[in-house]
């Protein structure tokens, strides 16, 4: 309930952003109108099939436009829902590592960090397929550690396995992957027994587990099963062009290297990143126990699925947040215990006191680089908060924490209500102006657009656009671009904006 209140407020305040949210809303719009069992597979447009993911999330989002209409929170909702479940699923995992007193309270506080992360939340927000792939690689961790008290808990890692075959399904090898190395370290670690003994011990394991594991991912393998029947060849292109192919080649011009990931994480983690060494620190103490164990193993894990990816996108460090607000919860558990590290609350005062000063000069008009209100929270939240954190009485910490707590989260949703939290959208133009006029259009007119593609202009005209690649066409068409035509009459004008669309007549056989 923190986690909705906290994601949910001013969802549809800002239009849809290219490529990821314009493309899965056209995607869910499509397939959605599809009858019979056509809806089973994603289309882009009419008769133009969608093969670059599973329309898992795309069903979702088509229904609720369909019960709620087009508007960005409809769209919205359903993804920041599935992806809000990722904080409860990470304290159940938690508490599953160790069910003491201590587990409890990281638990908990694990969860503060990962719903209080800024990376976390904001695309959490949007219409991507990453925050739900998030809970689903969660659910799949949690069945699988659940399945050694009752077996038929891997029924749900099933259906977390069968949730990543519907979103990404090439990195559903990857977390399985990842469970199949902590079995061998869990495995090895058991030098009391003997050889056989221990593999006695695994079989048995894997088989009183494999058949609800089969059950739960039961619909994931059917529908790439009911895919590849309909699709043939052309099924795999989710699997290795728009998958495989990212670990070793740059898909769409997106290069990068293991910077991309490592910088989102330097920027986003903040507040708690400061105690990611505390809790690093914790867990290789306690590598031999099955809490350390998997903490660092599902922080190694993780990134080594991001890091080696040769194509590279800002949201794909999204997969790095929880084992890092698992690491960094246990930091923040022994700060509010014994008072260490003690370096941690002092640099938050002096966060704290910069962002207030910021703030200040933020309302006082003297700048409009960032909103004052997100400031004046944080830094009220950071400089009372760590200056109590850094007191000698335990009551003391754990009410610095809470005012430390209250002010971030008052800072996030300032920032929501703001407006600015899909900064990505100040790089490009707002498209709803000129679409509006679009969709006045009668449907055989046709609109070209000069520039890079716009997924989230598409949606919003409700027809796909063709790029203007060379010369312009001889024939009637309307044009949206930024420079004036020199045979065109100007149709719309944005004083907000320098995109503008025209009316290109027949051109005369003398080009000019």
């Amino acid at each position: 309930m923190a986690t909705l209140a906290t994601w949910l407020p001013w969802l549809g305040n800002v239009p849809l952003r290219d490529w990821d949210e314009g493309i899965l809303a056209t995607v869910a719009r499509a397939t959605s109108q599809q009858t019979g069992t056509n809806w089973l597979l994603a289309l882009k447009g009419v008769g133009e099939p969608y093969l670059n993911k599973p329309p898992g999330l795309h069903w979702l989002i088509g229904n609720s436009i369909q019960i709620w209409g087009e508007e960005e929170w409809a769209i919205r909702i359903t993804p920041v829902l599935i992806s809000t479940f990722a904080v409860p699923l990470l304290v159940l995992l938690r508490r599953e590592l160790s069910h003491d007193e201590r587990g409890e309270r990281s638990a908990l506080l694990a969860g503060v960090v990962l719903m209080t992360l800024l990376p976390m939340a904001r695309h959490g927000r949007l219409a991507m397929l990453d925050g739900s792939l998030v809970s689903c690689s969660l659910m799949l961790w949690l069945g699988w550690l659940s399945s050694r008290r009752h077996a038929w808990y891997a029924v749900l890692a099933g259906l977390g396995g069968s949730g990543v075959l519907l979103l990404k399904p090439p990195a559903l090898i990857g977390f399985a992957g990842v469970i199949l190395v902590m079995i061998l370290l869990e495995w090895s670690s058991k030098r009391h027994l003997r050889a056989d003994q221990r593999r006695d011990k695994l079989h048995l394991m894997i088989k009183q587990r494999a058949c609800w594991l089969l059950i739960g991912g039961l619909p994931g393998m059917a529908w790439h099963l009911w895919h590849g029947w309909w699709r043939g060849l052309d099924a795999l292109v989710m699997w290795g062009g728009q998958g495989f192919s990212r670990i070793t080649t740059v898909v769409e011009g997106n290069q990068g290297s293991w910077l991309v990931p490592l910088t989102e994480v330097l920027e986003g983690g903040w507040p708690w990143l400061l105690l990611l060494p505390a809790g690093c620190r914790w867990a290789w103490h306690r590598r031999h126990e099955r809490t350390g164990l998997w903490e660092l193993g599902l922080m190694a894990g993780s990134a080594a699925l991001v890091l080696p990816l040769q194509t590279q996108l800002p949201w794909y460090s999204h997969l790095l947040w929880p084992a890092i607000a698992l690491l960094c919860g246990e930091g923040l558990n022994q700060l509010l215990i014994s008072g260490h590290p003690r370096w941690v609350p002092f640099i938050w005062t002096w966060l704290g006191a910069i962002a207030l000063l910021s703030g200040a000069i933020a309302a006082l008009g003297l700048s409009n680089a960032f909103p004052p209100a997100p400031l004046l929270a944080a830094g009220t939240g950071l400089l009372i908060g760590g200056k109590l954190l850094s007191a000698s009485q335990q009551r003391k910490r754990f009410q610095g924490f809470v005012i430390l707590l209250i002010g971030w989260g008052l800072a996030l949703l300032n920032l929501w209500q703001s407006r600015l939290w899909l900064w990505e959208l100040n790089e490009t133009w707002d498209p709803r102006q000129i679409a509006s006029v679009i969709r006045s259009l009668p449907e055989n007119d046709a609109v070209l657009l000069k520039g890079p593609t716009r997924p989230s202009l598409e949606w919003y005209a409700g027809r796909s656009l063709k790029r203007l690649k060379t010369k312009q066409p001889s024939e009637r068409h309307w044009l949206i671009t930024r420079k004036t035509p020199s045979f065109c009459t100007q149709q719309t004008f944005s004083p907000e904006q320098d995109w503008q669309l025209w009316l290109c007549p027949k051109q005369p056989t003398s080009t000019p």
